[in-house]
């Protein structure tokens, strides 16, 4: 039985740690009109109706899945932009996908971002 028990609270612990290192909270804001069709860090263009973000916390190519704090609406965007290096602990979502989880003249929401599939960049200091 002791064993069970243990295995059990290193199996949720595991579970917890891990679910820790993929999801944040932070806040969210979008992108201007005036940005779309200017290149991205990628080099793709961007488009204001594609579901993307930037970011300077995740790879580029990274999905996440993004969800307002204050109503609970999600939105999945892959990260294919940096922003300006002084801004931190902040995604910008392109204008579909900040509208998706929010009005646009709210500007600036709280948010639970999560990895879906890519990771942190841990050794960039942007």
């Amino acid at each position: 039985m002791k064993e069970y028990l243990v295995l059990f609270f290193a199996v949720l612990l595991g579970y917890l740690y891990c679910d820790a290192q993929t999801t944040t909270t932070q806040k969210a804001s979008y992108y201007h009109s005036k940005f779309n069709g200017r290149k991205t860090a990628t080099g793709d263009i961007y488009r204001e109706y594609l579901m993307t973000a930037a970011s300077n916390i995740y790879k580029l190519g990274t999905r996440l899945l993004v969800t307002n704090k204050k109503n609970g609406k999600s939105v999945q965007v892959v990260v294919n932009d940096r922003m300006a290096p002084n801004i931190k602990g902040r995604v910008d979502l392109s204008k579909s996908a900040f509208q998706k989880i929010a009005q646009l003249h709210q500007g600036v929401v709280p948010v639970e971002v999560k990895v879906l599939e890519g990771s942190k960049d841990e050794d960039e200091s942007l």
